[in-house]
């Protein structure tokens, strides 16, 4: 199967989504705690279910470094007549060492905070919820850390030497409200499957949208930071991302994500009812989570995107290939770990029996 710039562009999307749902789980989970949120204990299991999906997101990234040039054009000597030579940050082998490297490095200590939470309770061990406060300390670091690498390396140096001091808290502020926005859609599905064995109820969804309510305005915020600081310094090697996502043959894919990410949910999210409700809080969730897949798509196709043109999921059926699998591929996965971790009624004798704390 041939596959375009575009299709390629479409995998490395899938991939960052397949890795930021099971990373920003774990440091959400971790968030709930350290601020002592008492309803974490209705959804933190559910949260840390998703880390079925690092072994997928494993074998994507391997995908993605195998390809070369098909996914980062400077490995195939293009600058883009920016910053020649190449500096050491884009030596092949330290490329490809440091990506497999740090993701198994996260996937693990992830892994490991996933275990110490299932000891962590009110009435547990000193000893066991100290452990598991000292680790739930180190996850937004490394998240953050790892976030602003994988920010780096997957889209800010597609243009070699394109500098952003502010990228990084970009990318990651806009990858942990994605999550959010998905989790609201996979709670409201598995409500209505009815499978849980711990009922989840409305406030949650209410609590979640007051969180990407303010993630909204923060993502608002460092947007146009980013382009105030280099449009004011008049900074021609930064501003040119800008020009050729704006004046391009995409340039409408650019107004679609900035909207569907900042106008279109903030002026659902600031109404009490819409937060209230949550068939009505799929709404503004499906407008950030197709927001956010276009906006990075975007990032990493702009150095091409002033003499190429592609719509994902219309210009190419690959694209709905490669999604469609990936996706199925995933609820799968979740389905199963959901299942080995107890969440689920194991038949509808237990179920009507009692309803088991989680």
């Amino acid at each position: 199967m041939h596959m375009s710039l575009g299709n390629w562009t479409v995998l490395m999307d899938n991939f960052l989504f397949t890795l930021y749902i099971p990373l920003a789980a774990v440091f959400w989970s971790a968030v709930l705690h350290l601020v002592n949120g008492k309803w974490r204990y209705e959804v933190r299991f559910l949260m840390a279910s998703a880390r079925a999906l690092f072994p997928m997101g494993f074998v994507l990234l391997l995908i993605i470094l195998a390809s070369g040039r098909h996914c980062f054009p400077w490995m195939g000597g293009e600058s883009f007549g920016i910053g020649e030579p190449l500096n050491g940050w884009h030596n092949h082998i330290f490329f490809n060492m440091r990506e497999i490297i740090l993701y198994l490095v996260v996937w693990a200590f992830c892994n490991h905070f996933v275990k110490l939470q299932r000891k962590e309770w009110p009435d547990a061990d000193p000893a066991d919820r100290r452990r598991f406060r000292n680790i739930a300390l180190l996850v937004p670091a490394v998240y953050c850390i790892y976030g602003t690498i994988v920010a780096w390396d997957f889209e800010m140096t597609q243009i070699p030497r394109w500098w952003s001091p502010i990228y990084g808290p970009y990318h990651l502020e806009s990858m942990m409200r994605a999550f959010l926005a998905f989790f609201i859609v996979s709670l409201f599905v598995l409500r209505q499957r009815d499978s849980l064995k711990r009922r989840i109820n409305d406030y949650v969804f209410n609590y979640l949208a007051q969180i990407m309510l303010a993630l909204t305005i923060i993502w608002t915020y460092l947007f146009f930071v980013q382009y105030l600081v280099m449009w004011y310094g008049d900074l021609p090697e930064e501003i040119v991302r800008f020009n050729n996502m704006m004046n391009g043959p995409n340039w409408f894919l650019f107004w679609v994500f900035f909207f569907m990410n900042s106008f279109i949910p903030f002026l659902m999210l600031i109404f009490t009812a819409m937060r209230h409700s949550p068939a009505l809080m799929l709404i503004p969730s499906a407008s950030i989570l197709m927001g956010t897949f276009m906006e990075h798509y975007m990032w990493i196709i702009s150095p091409q995107a002033d003499s190429y043109y592609h719509t994902p999921f219309l210009s190419s059926w690959v694209d709905v290939a490669i999604t469609g699998v990936i996706f199925a591929t995933g609820c799968f996965l979740w389905d199963r770990q959901m299942k080995k971790d107890g969440l689920y009624w194991v038949d509808d004798a237990e179920k009507s029996e009692q309803e088991v704390p989680v």
